[in-house]
């Protein structure tokens, strides 16, 4: 039978001795701690050197690796040198491997789990070897150690700081004698240290369960903590702790609770190695065995409200005067000198959306949105990279308001790269919500053709013609997806030929039933459209002459400004214009100040957020100038789960009523009567 040493530098309460069977071999363990006496540990390794297999070590000072120079602390040496040629394990290669392995597996699922996001170590020193995979995400390191080793409430921040620490410290570092760790009181410098306020601030603390017994935790709330492994005591101390989440790298066995990463090491060491323990034995190890690193969730303190944020801004000059302090500056001269200086005002906090109830599970959420006071004009003309900084910065404000998940508004999903850039440097997941605002286009869009009464379908598809104009943008692109499956003719529409080229193959090849036709003019075809969708940047100019357009037609205008003046809409009552895009949330929704809209209406793309939100779909779920056919159909199913509908059909100037729609209607027959005399 194999025999293995755990030599703790702890307690002896904690002695045991058993007997295992793991890789096909009978192992016998016993653990014997020193009462942080080094002479005992030295005589027990001497003793036992010729009888045991392996040792495994357990509260020493773990070997330092700065560039190619190797710091190894006094007793550990004499303790390898004791041993002779009886291996001894400490679980660092294990750790090296397991713990970023098991990071990993859990980043490929929450994409933002580290982005832009600080990092805070109790103690940098003993997790060396493991932080070259924080290195890899954009996130900050901070470290504890001159508290946690030395009682000085200051932080070291950084790679290159610790660096400088260790040069400094570790050949002192490496002389001390062991004694009993002095238990650090994390809690006491909330109120007292300005040195320790950066570590205290941080988003994530990375723990080890040795560490967590000589340690009293600073206050987690909303926190997510990362801990090697996780007993039952340290639960305790992290739930007190009011810890929001806890990820254990690492399997604790209910069954076999001495299974350290030092022992399994020696396990390997003596079952499978032929020399010295390799990586490339500890990767076959992690690989093929049942004993994997696991990633286990646990909540503490979760609140039944999960929070959201949405970035708006005015679209038009005149909608600067509404921000509170500007209204002096209505129908002023100097109101495009405010458009300008304005555009340089830092995003801020504009008010909170509250009172969203799913109708499916009862799930509630609330919104925390945002002002940019930039017009489109100023989005469009401001360096991409400034536009950037300041959509970041307010998705940095949004996460530590608790924001799960945020929405750009209006342009603020046009600029740049739509969204992906923005993605990347915040530190929770972003969404365009065009997918949902496309779903909405199309719901308005068949409200209105019913109502209408015009069309009719044959086959089941609406025999007549659809036009898009600015179908080459995500919104338009995904709404001629769909409605090629629904109407006999699809026209496109964009000012670039290629573009529009491109557009047609992929419908052709999408929907080959339907005419598919692609132009630059949407005056050529729209005196025989019977509806069309309006999704353009023009920012307010003429996209298509109103006198032209088919009496009857339904006018679905999703940008924002419109693309249909209202002016050009007084023009011709036998249209229907409806201002597509927006929503209403289920519940008992309350918004602090205007939007823009009536009522409670809100965005639709406002209300993916919130959606993805209520079905725990936290993710960037809308994302860059290409939509997913299969995500509009997967919000179409989500919204009606969850309560989110159409709602009342709005115009230029407010409700579109009942009674408008049949007005308009009779204009349209009357109108489409005379042109065929």
């Amino acid at each position: 039978m194999k025999e293995i040493i755990k030599l703790s530098f702890g307690s002896s309460c904690d002695n045991f001795d058993d007997e295992i069977e793991m890789n096909g071999h009978k192992i016998h363990i016993r653990g014997i701690g020193v009462d942080y006496d080094f002479d005992l540990a030295l005589k027990i390794v001497k003793k036992y050197a010729q009888e045991c297999d392996a040792f495994a070590l357990s509260g020493f000072i773990l070997d330092i690796k700065q560039q190619n120079k190797t710091h190894v602390h006094h007793t550990v040496k004499a303790i390898r040198e004791a041993a002779g040629d009886t291996p001894v394990l400490d679980g660092n290669m294990l750790r090296k491997a397991a713990f970023p392995w098991a990071l990993k597996k859990f980043i490929d699922q929450e994409k933002h789990f580290l982005s832009n996001k600080t990092v805070a170590f109790y103690t940098g020193l003993v997790q060396w070897n493991i932080l070259p995979f924080f290195q890899e995400y954009d996130c900050k390191l901070v470290f504890g150690d001159l508290f946690f080793s030395m009682g000085i409430p200051l932080t070291i921040v950084g790679m290159k700081g610790l660096d400088t620490f260790l040069k400094i410290n570790a050949p002192v570092l490496t002389r001390l004698r062991l004694k009993k760790k002095v238990k650090r009181d994390f809690s006491s410098m909330e109120s007292k240290s300005i040195g320790m306020k950066n570590f205290l601030a941080a988003d994530i603390f990375f723990i080890t369960e040795s560490q967590l017994k000589f340690t009293e935790l600073n206050d987690l709330a909303g926190k997510t903590v990362i801990i090697d492994r996780l007993s039952a005591e340290n639960e305790h101390k992290l739930y007190k702790a009011k810890a929001k989440r806890v990820l254990t790298l690492f399997p604790s066995y209910a069954n076999l609770p001495q299974l350290s990463t030092s022992i399994i090491e020696a396990i390997l060491s003596i079952t499978q190695s032929r020399g010295a323990l390799t990586e490339e034995e500890i990767l076959n190890y992690l690989q093929s065995s049942e004993i994997k690193p696991q990633i286990q969730e646990n909540t503490f303190s979760e609140s039944s409200i999960d929070h959201f944020a949405f970035i708006i801004h005015p679209l038009s000059k005149n909608q600067i005067t509404q921000i509170p302090g500007l209204n002096f500056l209505s129908n002023s001269p100097l109101l495009d000198l405010a458009e300008a200086l304005a555009a340089k005002v830092p995003g801020h906090h504009y008010c909170n959306i509250t009172g969203i109830k799913s109708e499916f599970d009862g799930k509630e959420v609330e919104g925390h949105l945002y002002m940019i006071p930039a017009t489109p004009k100023m989005l469009l003309t401001t360096p991409v990279d400034k536009v950037y900084d300041s959509l970041a910065q307010i998705c940095s404000l949004a996460h530590k308001r608790g924001a799960k998940l945020i929405g750009l508004g209006a342009y603020t999903k046009i600029v740049g790269d739509a969204g992906v850039t923005v993605n990347q440097r915040s530190p929770i997941p972003v969404t365009t919500g065009n997918t949902l605002s496309a779903a909405a286009t199309l719901w308005a869009a068949s409200f209105g053709i019913e109502k209408m009464g015009l069309v009719h379908k044959k086959n089941g598809r609406y025999d007549g013609t659809c036009m898009i104009i600015g179908a080459t943008g995500s919104i338009g692109k995904i709404c001629a997806k769909v409605l090629a499956n629904q109407w006999k003719t699809i026209v496109v529409v964009a000012p670039r030929p290629y573009k529009v080229l491109d557009l047609v193959a992929l419908l052709k090849e999408f929907a080959p039933e339907a005419e598919i036709i692609g132009t630059t003019n949407p005056n050529k075809y729209s005196a025989q459209s019977d509806l069309i969708v309006t999704s353009t940047s023009a920012q307010g100019e003429k996209v298509i002459e109103i006198e032209l357009i088919k009496p009857g037609c339904v006018v679905c205008d999703v940008s924002r400004p419109f693309d249909i003046s209202l002016e050009d809409a007084a023009k011709r009552p036998d249209i229907l214009i409806i201002a597509s895009g927006e929503v209403e949330l289920p519940g008992n929704v309350k918004i602090d100040k205007t939007i823009g809209l009536e009522g409670e209406t809100v965005y639709a793309c406002l209300a993916e957020t919130a959606l993805l939100t209520m079905e725990g779909l936290l993710e960037s779920f809308s994302m860059s100038r290409e939509l997913s056919y299969e995500k509009i159909i997967q919000i179409d199913r989500l919204s009606r789960k969850h309560g989110i509908r159409l709602s009342s059909i709005m115009g230029h100037t407010g409700e579109i009523k009942e009674s408008e729609i049949e007005l308009c209607r009779r204009y349209a027959i009357e109108n489409l009567k005379k042109s065929t005399n």
